[in-house]
């Protein structure tokens, strides 16, 4: 997956969140379905937002959104109910328009799982995109 690599200036741009397969995020074949990992990048973004002082709420009283618009997942190995996950977010590049983010799930420190995102910004009212605010932009680079 070409967009799934690390980029060494942002290296230290990396959150971690654990997660607890609930029963409900299971199939008939007892996998973790395919489209919680996308709820769980989810839950890493919103840590990721929050590890750097700033959350998406903030952000929507700021009338500020931010959609997904790409995605890409490739599964390495199964989840199951009851596993415990290691999820890493990392930030690949600083945001302009858009903001994209690396996830690496593990379990029992073997990689099970890959990810990547693009959100775009977007004023809330009239969903024109518009550029990362500057006080995002602040938090991102005292997080170094």
């Amino acid at each position: 997956m070409d967009k799934l690599k690390s980029y060494n200036f942002l290296s230290k741009k990396t959150s971690k969140s654990r997660i607890n397969v609930r029963y409900s995020e299971t199939d008939t074949m007892s996998f973790v379905h395919h489209s919680n990992y996308l709820n769980y990048y989810e839950i890493g973004r919103l840590a990721w937002f929050k590890n750097i002082g700033f959350s998406y709420k903030k952000l929507e009283s700021e009338n500020i959104i931010l959609p997904v618009v790409e995605t890409k997942i490739k599964f390495r190995k199964p989840a199951f109910f009851d596993d415990k996950l290691v999820l890493e977010t990392t930030i690949i590049k600083p945001p302009s328009y858009s903001i994209e983010f690396n996830y690496i799930i593990k379990k029992n420190d073997e990689l099970i799982n890959e990810g990547y995102t693009k959100l775009i910004f977007l004023n809330s009212t009239d969903k024109k995109p518009i550029r990362c605010p500057k006080n995002i932009l602040k938090k991102i680079n005292d997080f170094l």
